[in-house]
């Protein structure tokens, strides 16, 4: 009887084990984070070669503008909601020169490069909709130098 009880506690003992190792705590798991989705535009004078780039809320662009023109180009969307800031590859020695002149205002996403150069930068949309892409350089974006990010809910 006594083998039994030993038996029967050890057996106890095991089976909360493994069901506080199951259980967790009660809350969810985080959400595995999505990684970056590449995208390589690619500008000419005067045209971008995709018009249409679509990317789910909270999932990060690592955008990547070659200007293949022998005109400066740039992408700017000029309202956005972020997620964080927008993250650049030595985008101040690589965007010396960039006239911005024309501006009144800063946009919250923004890349430029010169003739036969390019530039990479990286940013997170927070919310779902659908937003304006386009070169400032003057006269570029009635050109026709415009394109959409389309944000989806994840």
């Amino acid at each position: 009887m006594k083998q039994k009880t030993v038996l029967f506690g050890l057996c106890a003992v095991a089976l909360l084990w493994l069901l506080a190792a199951c259980g967790g705590s009660g809350e969810s798991a985080a959400p595995t984070a999505r990684p970056a989705k590449p995208v390589t535009l690619t500008a000419t004078d005067i045209a971008y070669d995709v018009n249409a780039i679509e990317v789910a809320a909270g999932q990060s662009l690592r955008l990547t503008l070659q200007n293949d023109g022998v005109l400066e180009h740039d992408f700017s969307i000029m309202k956005m909601p972020l997620n964080g800031e927008v993250r650049g590859d030595e985008m101040e020695v690589d965007m010396e020169g960039h006239d911005m002149s024309n501006m009144s205002e800063e946009p919250d996403v923004h890349v430029a490069a010169m003739a036969g150069g390019s530039n990479t930068i990286s940013f997170t949309p927070a919310e779902p909709g659908t937003y304006q892409y386009q070169c400032t350089v003057a006269g570029h974006k009635e050109a026709g130098m415009v394109g959409t990010l389309t944000v989806t809910v994840p």
